[in-house]
């Protein structure tokens, strides 16, 4: 960074179903960026706050369109249907032209306290700063158990992706330049950015209580972004079903010895069902948990083939 010149900053919110929490959290984000402006961080005059509503079907983008008119800090794009919160920050990190751009999610449960420290980063020259959780206490006992095993899985697969952080984070326009190369439709962005490279940092925070309205990320979306993570970036779990053929193989030709030995030197031995039924359903279980692995990364080359865009801008308020 060249000294007192100070970047221009732009905020990204995705949205989905947000309207009880719109208003606080735009408020409180206006707020911040004029506080940064006041501390001599960042260029106040051309900084602002982009809200991305991933096709919302409640009054979202009516209260957008509202606070637009209000606020001439405020950037709405709206997206044609719900592409999904990956999509959403695609769209407004490739939408945005300012020196650096901060995600965060709109409920703000991420501690706003955290940017003002990730700009000081950047202006020591780091190019990205991950916002990393030290404390997850609000979130439920179910959450937290399957967040470990999922950065355990992905640890063991060898991914390379930053445990306990999600997607606040801040990274300059070098590092969005970066990604524009990446053309895949199946997006994982904690995976993506920190294979880019650049010099990055971490500043920890504690997660907040959500104040309005209920999580839109639910347990179901949450799997599947898990899912993408672990087959985007590793050829593991294909080599596992191979490893785990030859290990099926190995022990069904020791119970074959195991049978015919029995059946050879043992004459009381009564045939039962045991011998039959239960080799069946294990080789079964095993050829179906191949087929849905290999058919998941079928599909990611299926998708990838359609080269379909990963959102459509049906409106865009700047």
């Amino acid at each position: 960074m060249l000294e007192n010149v100070k970047p221009s900053l732009c905020i990204i919110a995705p949205c989905f179903n947000e309207m009880e929490t719109l208003g606080s959290s735009l408020q409180q984000l206006l707020l911040l960026l004029e506080d940064l402006g006041n501390k001599d961080l960042i260029n106040l005059n051309s900084s602002k706050v982009m809200v991305v509503d991933d096709g919302s079907s409640d009054k979202s983008w009516a209260i957008l369109k509202e606070h637009k008119e209000l606020y001439p800090k405020i950037s709405c794009l709206k997206l044609s249907r719900n592409f999904g919160h990956q999509n959403a920050l695609l769209a407004g990190m490739f939408n945005s032209s300012e020196d650096i751009v901060i995600t965060i999610d709109i409920d703000l449960q991420d501690d706003l306290g955290a940017i003002e420290k990730m700009i000081n980063h950047y202006l020591l020259g780091f190019e990205i700063v991950y916002g990393v959780k030290k404390d997850r206490t609000v979130d439920g006992i179910f959450k937290k158990f399957f967040a470990n095993c999922f950065y355990s899985i992905l640890s063991v697969i060898g991914a390379q992706v930053i445990k306990n952080h999600a997607d606040f984070r801040l990274i300059s326009q070098k590092v969005i330049s970066a990604l524009r190369e990446h053309k895949e439709h199946n997006l994982y962005l904690r995976g993506i950015i920190p294979m880019l490279g650049f010099q990055s940092t971490a500043v920890e925070y504690s997660l907040e209580k959500r104040m309005h309205g209920t999580p839109k990320y639910s347990y179901k979306k949450s799997i599947a972004l898990a899912i993408n993570g672990i087959t985007s970036f590793s050829l593991t779990p294909l080599r596992f079903i191979l490893v785990l053929g030859f290990v099926v193989a190995f022990f069904s030709i020791l119970l074959t010895i195991y049978y015919l030995y029995q059946s050879i030197f043992n004459l009381n031995v009564m045939p039962g069902w045991a011998s039959t039924v239960l080799p069946i359903y294990f080789l079964g279980s095993i050829q179906l948990i191949s087929l849905g692995v290999i058919s998941e990364y079928i599909g990611k080359l299926f998708l990838e083939s359609k080269k379909r865009p990963n959102y459509i801008i049906e409106e865009f308020l700047d």
